[in-house]
């Protein structure tokens, strides 16, 4: 298209030369081969010259001959043509001899009266004069014309390949040569202009631009080609009118004589920008894209440089905000699909006001001038992160490095990011609302609805009260404006962010943690993420977030349904004040009396050091277990040996792994080892040797981070904490009422369970494998029952997938208030625990052996023992057998722990054996006896044992008498046996007495020694 438009223009030029070539009308002409000797021949033989001038084809010698011969012919036609008046010719007298002389006769070409019009408009605008005839004395100006074109046109010459879109750039090696030749014909455009420019001043004429279309659409006739350009003219010139309104000022339609220089500059100039483009953005070679980067913006400096020297020379000195809309919505006109409103660009003004300053009302010189001074500061910031691209548009695969040398280069953007957009926020020139933000999405979004009707502008509207409290948080403030001194800081730390997400995703998305490497990508990512958390505290002026301002963020993110829905503000603010002045606070501190209600730099290093401690951890049994197959590990005798050698040669700055070693020794150092299976099971048996595998490692390690964070929470006596002797039921309930909202708003437990705390407890102390029936919670029973309870939960959320199943209906909601029979719960059980609990082994064989009445008995205790009410329909809740495995786990802990002889059954050594774990329970069980006298402490054995052989505590008269006067005191005498159904209806017995009364006395008070003497003789 650009070619046929050259040619057009060139045959103007030669219309334009030839304007003294008219017909002889007062005058006959000379002969014809005169005539054709001076003329028609090397005008003909100027054709084909034209169009290899406009291809960049054509040599020097030949240009000048064809202007030479165009000049000659204009001197011949003034000495020898004469018009129908002496000094002056009509367009159709020049049209006449045009035909008659200079065109093929064979082709019948006439000139219509159209394109004899428009010819005499742009003649008057090249040598003045009138549209309505050409006199003599322009015929000396047509010579001087031609003259200033042959020179103009033999300087663009060499250029016309660059022009005319016919050149390509070359490989990197050879660009600067061809950069060079670029900015030469770049240079000669401009001059070109200008002497163009020049020659129209002088004859100070004006032109419309609608003209031009017309004479296009009529010289493509008058060559009998059909050419594109015309139509697109056409269809562009309503902007084209509007720019020139906008930035050259005056009438839109109309070029006047004093706006031509800036006018024909405009477009060489513009023109010139859409050639870099085209050669060195849109079209060089991958391998140049730093000369891309340097074009890309010596094209936007340019620009703007236009844009600012035309404003410059406009009247009014600005462009004024209407106008800017005006332009934009004649792109209406053009592209049908581009849509502007007043609002969008009042929004998009302010935007303008942000980079370059100025006002919202108009575009000055002076934003020109600041934008344009920015474009290389810009290019510079850029051509520094450039050689990162890949990684920051997520396209780096760093498994093409070395692991180092990928972590290296990793680092290295972060840095060079972070270093590049802190110094780009000194570019903004000023404020800018968070507000506008929504606006100007909403009024994208009215002018060009979303397809799937879901907008960003809602969702933005939503989010933005928590972007702005957060922006006040940190930055300081009361309001929604981002100032310029905050986008430093600001963007600093979204490159922080985002290269955190990115290491995130190339480093540790997908991958397993079970891998040395990627706990070691994972430490640095979670020691990354602290040092941004510790850097905004930095940045805030108190150097805290209290809990008022974190509260306020929450509040925030439950409105937005960003947490889970069960919490609500007071539980949310409950969690908030135990993370903030419990969990977060060092043991000594917090005993002290600190309670700093906010989150500090020391919170930070808190948060820090426990994370490290689990990290190191993790990652010495991930190099430990590098090779193993899933089912292989270390018996407990070789972990606690390879745990004691690695403390003992651990290095003395490896402090967070010191703390680990001595939690994990003190958990390894077990009677029965805690393991669990591949899903996370605890395997419970005493009948073969078992293996800490990498699965169990992991787990141990998860239970001992749990157990220290509790104590060190919340224990109350610094020595016990130090020397892991752990908390005591106060504290632990303390710790539980501190935490019971949250667990009730998540439906994790009844509000009205006031003994979990104290159950929980008891069990640490009585059912896992360190129990020693004391006062305290140590470091290794916290361990040991979270392992149990993690277990516990893990079994029962099978189990009742498989319950719900065989007891419900299919689309039956279930929750854990519905009711199940226990038969059917029985027998859902009995199908699927073979396969849920086999890390159970010796319970699967007790429930296999045992016959189905007895197998009913032990699972009805059980059902009591975790939480069952009896009643005459035999109904129970779904969430009060929710405890059932954990309860069989107990069962079978004992068993573990205390059947030294593999029977099955609890013996009456054993159960002495035994009676440490439990002497706490009975103690408070039997506190009023104790207390009146009627029992003593030596006395607890007895009762121990006898519940166990007799599955009750003596309550009946007959059964106290046997207490009495065949147990008590005769140790050599008993004979204690209980299985595993004996152990279920003890633990039942004690539920179903607690849930009559929860200040029932399990051990009741003796009956008269009368009486007892009485039912005695009867035994």
């Amino acid at each position: 298209m650009f070619s046929k438009c050259l040619k057009a223009v060139l045959a103007l030029c030669l219309v334009a030369g030839l304007a003294s070539c008219d017909s002889k009308v007062g005058e006959e002409p000379p002969p014809p081969e005169s005539q054709e000797f001076g003329g028609t021949q090397c005008l003909t033989e100027a054709k084909p010259v034209a169009k290899a001038f406009v291809v960049g084809d054509a040599n020097k010698e030949e240009l000048e001959a064809a202007w030479d011969c165009i000049g000659s012919a204009v001197e011949k036609f003034k000495r020898y043509v004469r018009g129908n008046t002496a000094d002056r010719y009509t367009a159709q007298e020049l049209a006449t001899f045009l035909e008659k002389n200079f065109l093929d006769p064979k082709e019948n070409v006439v000139i219509s009266q159209q394109l004899q019009t428009e010819f005499m408009k742009l003649k008057q605008v090249f040598v003045g004069g009138s549209r309505e005839y050409l006199t003599r004395s322009e015929l000396d100006k047509t010579i001087a014309l031609v003259k200033s074109l042959r020179t103009i046109t033999v300087n663009l010459n060499p250029y016309m390949k660059v022009i005319s879109l016919n050149w390509e750039v070359s490989e990197s090696p050879n660009m600067q040569s061809d950069v060079r030749h670029f900015e030469e014909a770049n240079k000669e455009l401009q001059n070109a202009a200008r002497m163009l420019a020049s020659l129209i001043e002088q004859n100070a004429q004006g032109y419309n631009l609608s003209d031009f279309v017309v004479l296009m659409q009529e010289m493509g006739q008058f060559f009998g080609e059909k050419w594109d350009f015309p139509s697109v003219i056409q269809t562009y010139m309503p902007v084209i009118k509007k720019v020139k309104k906008a930035l050259a000022g005056g009438d839109e339609n109309s070029i006047t004589p004093n706006e031509w220089r800036r006018f024909t500059l405009l477009g060489a100039r513009g023109y010139v920008q859409f050639l870099r483009y085209h050669y060195f953005i849109k079209s060089v070679p991958e391998t140049g894209t730093g000369y891309r980067l340097g074009y890309l913006a010596r094209t936007v400096e340019d620009v703007l440089s236009v844009f600012q020297d035309l404003v410059a020379e406009k009247p009014e000195g600005v462009v004024s905000r209407d106008e800017v809309f005006d332009l934009l919505k004649t792109l209406e006109i053009v592209w049908p699909e581009f849509k502007v409103s007043s609002g969008l660009v009042f929004e998009g003004m302010k935007i303008k006001q942000l980079f370059f300053g100025g006002s919202v009302d108009s575009l000055t010189t002076t934003d020109f001038e600041t934008a344009r001074l920015k474009v290389s500061r810009i290019r510079t910031l850029i051509e520094r992160f450039m050689p990162f691209y890949s990684i920051y548009g997520r396209e780096w695969d760093p498994d093409m490095y070395d692991p180092d040398e990928a972590q290296k280069l990793f680092m290295e953007s972060q840095f060079v990011l972070e270093a590049t957009v802190r110094e780009a926020g000194v570019l903004f020139e000023g404020s800018y609302d968070l507000n506008d933000l929504n606006n100007i999405v909403r009024e994208i979004e009215i002018l060009y609805p979303p397809k799937d009707g879901r907008g960003l502008a809602d969702q933005i509207k939503s989010y933005l009260p928590l972007v702005i409290d957060a922006k006040n948080i940190v930055l300081g403030g009361n309001d929604s404006s981002l100032r310029k001194s905050n986008w430093s800081v600001l963007l600093g730390f979204a490159a922080r962010a985002y290269s955190d997400f990115l290491y995130y995703q190339y480093f540790l998305m997908g991958e397993s943690l079970q891998q040395p490497v990627n706990l070691s990508y994972f430490s640095v990512f979670g020691n990354q993420t602290l040092n941004i958390l510790r850097d905004l505290l930095l940045v805030k002026k108190e150097n805290q977030f209290t809990r008022v301002e974190l509260n306020k963020i929450v509040k925030h993110l439950i409105r937005l349904e960003l947490v889970p829905g069960a919490i609500n503000e007071q539980s949310a603010d409950k969690l908030i004040s135990v993370v903030l002045n419990n969990m977060l606070v060092a043991p000594e501190a917090r005993l002290s009396g600190h309670k700093p209600d906010a989150l500090t730099l020391t919170s930070v290093e808190v948060g820090r050091q426990e994370m490290q401690i689990w990290i190191d951890t993790e990652l010495m049994f991930a190099q430990m277990a590098e090779g193993w197959k899933p089912e292989e590990g270390l018996t407990a005798k070789d972990l606690l040996a390879v745990l004691k050698k690695t403390e003992k040669n651990l290095d003395a700055h490896a402090l967070p792994l010191q703390a680990a070693l001595t939690e994990l020794i003190l958990s390894v150092e077990s009677p029965v080892p805690m393991t669990t299976d591949y899903r996370g099971f605890v395997i419970i048996s005493n009948k073969f040797e078992q293996l800490y595998t990498f699965k169990s490692l992991r787990d141990l390690n998860r239970n001992r981070a749990v157990a220290r964070l509790l104590i060190r929470s919340f224990a109350n006596d610094l020595n016990r904490i130090n020397t892991f002797q752990g908390a005591t039921l106060p504290e632990v309930e303390g710790a539980f009422n501190e935490l019971k909202s949250i667990f009730v708003e998540m439906g994790l437990l009844d509000p009205k369970n006031t003994s979990f705390a104290s159950s929980r407890f008891r069990e640490a102390n009585i059912f896992v494998p360190h129990s020693d029936g004391n006062a305290l919670a140590s470091q290794a029973e916290i361990t040991d029952l979270i392992g149990m309870i993690w277990s516990g939960v893990g079994i029962n959320t099978r189990l009742r997938t498989e319950l719900v199943k065989k007891c419900f209906g299919r689309d039956e909601e279930v929750t854990d208030n519905s009711l199940v029979t226990l038969s059917c719960a029985r027998a859902a059980y009995k199908d699927a625990m073979p396969a849920i609990m086999s890390a159970t082994p010796e319970y699967i064989k007790f429930m296999k052996k045992a016959s189905a009445d007895e197998w009913a008995y032990y699972m009805n205790n059980v059902f009591m023992a975790a939480g069952y009410v009896p009643n005459d329909k035999n109904l129970a809740k779904m969430g009060d057998i929710a405890l059932t495995p954990h309860v069989i786990q107990y069962v079978e802990m004992v068993f573990a722990r205390f059947d030294k002889n593999k029977d099955n059954i609890i013996s009456t050594s054993e159960a002495i054996k035994a009676y440490p774990a439990f002497k706490g329970l009975l103690k408070e069980l039997a506190a009023d006896q104790l207390k009146s006298g009627v029992l003593k402490e030596k006395d607890l054995l007895d009762v121990f044992t006898f519940i166990l052989r007799y599955g009750k505590p003596p309550t009946t008269l007959m059964e106290q008498a046997r207490f009495m006067f065949k147990w008590k005191g005769k140790q050599d005498k008993w004979d204690v046996w209980a299985d595993r159904v004996q152990l279920a209806q003890i633990l039942g017995y004690i539920a179903e007495q607690v849930a009559k009364s929860p200040s029932a006395k399990i051990i009741q008070e003796p009956a008269s020694q009368d009486a007892l003497e009485k039912a005695a003789s009867q035994l």
